[in-house]
C-alpha cells in the first residue's frame, strides 16, 4: 500500500468516523437528534437520527471530493509545488469534520459540550495555519485566494497570496481568540475576524489588478 493510498484512508476514516460511531451507538440515539446549536448552545435544529446519520456519513466524503476536484483542475500540474498546503487543509477538513460530528453524537447521548466553544477554536486554527501556507499556493480555480483578478494575472496571483496570508493568520488568531468570549460576542466577534481577514485579500487582489493596468 502506498503512502497516497494510507493518506486517502486516513482521511476517510477520520471523516467518517462520526457516522461509524452513530452506526455502532444507533439504540442509544434518540430518533430526533439535535443538529444544529445556537450561540449559546442552545439547540435550534433537529433532523431524524437516520437523515443524520446519513448527513454525518455524506459529509466524511468532503477530502476525497476535494481530491477529485483538484484532478479536474485545468491547472492541476501547479499542485505539485504546493502539495503540503494542500494536504494539509484537506487533513483539516477531515479534523474539523470529525470533532463537529462527534460533539453532536456526543450531545444526543447526553454529553454536556461547549459546542460553540470548541468549534470556534477548531476553525480559528484552521485559518490561522492555512494563512501560514498561502504564500505557497500557485495559481489555481480551486485553491486559494481565487478572485477576477488572481486568476487572470500571475503577479496579482502572487503578491495577493504573500500579502493574504499574514492577514488569514491575524484573522485566524482573533476568531481563536474571540471562542473564549461569552455567548453572542463570541460569535460576531468570529464572525468579523474571519469575514474582514477574507475581504481584505479580495480588495487588495482588485487594487493591484487595476494599477497594473493603469
Amino acid at each position: 500500500m502506498t503512502m497516497n493510498n494510507k493518506r486517502e484512508i486516513l482521511y476517510l476514516l477520520l471523516a467518517l468516523s462520526p457516522a461509524i460511531g452513530a452506526l455502532l451507538l444507533y439504540d442509544q440515539l434518540p430518533e430526533t437528534m439535535a443538529t444544529h446549536f445556537g450561540a449559546n448552545n442552545e439547540v435550534n435544529g433537529t433532523m431524524g437520527k437516520n437523515t443524520a446519520i446519513l448527513v454525518l456519513a455524506l459529509l466524511g466524503f468532503v477530502p476525497l471530493l476535494m481530491r477529485i476536484r483538484r484532478s479536474l483542475d485545468p491547472k492541476r500540474a501547479n499542485f505539485a509545488s504546493f502539495t503540503t498546503a494542500f494536504e494539509i487543509s484537506r487533513f483539516g477538513a477531515a479534523l474539523l469534520l470529525a470533532a463537529a460530528g462527534w460533539m453532536m453524537v456526543a450531545y444526543n447521548l447526553g454529553y454536556h459540550i461547549d459546542i460553540r466553544k470548541i468549534i470556534l477554536i477548531a476553525v480559528g486554527l484552521l485559518f490561522a495555519v492555512m494563512g501560514n501556507y498561502m504564500t505557497q499556493v500557485r495559481p489555481n480555480y480551486m485553491f486559494g485566494i481565487r478572485t477576477p483578478w488572481t486568476l487572470a494575472n500571475e503577479e496579482v496571483w502572487r503578491k495577493t497570496h504573500r500579502f493574504g496570508g499574514p492577514v488569514m493568520m491575524l484573522g485566524g488568531l482573533i476568531a481563536l481568540i474571540a471562542a473564549f468570549f461569552d455567548g453572542s460576542a463570541s460569535v460576531a466577534v468570529f464572525i468579523a475576524a474571519i469575514v474582514v481577514a477574507s475581504l481584505i485579500p479580495v480588495v487588495y487582489s482588485y487594487v493591484l489588478f487595476a494599477r497594473l493596468k493603469s
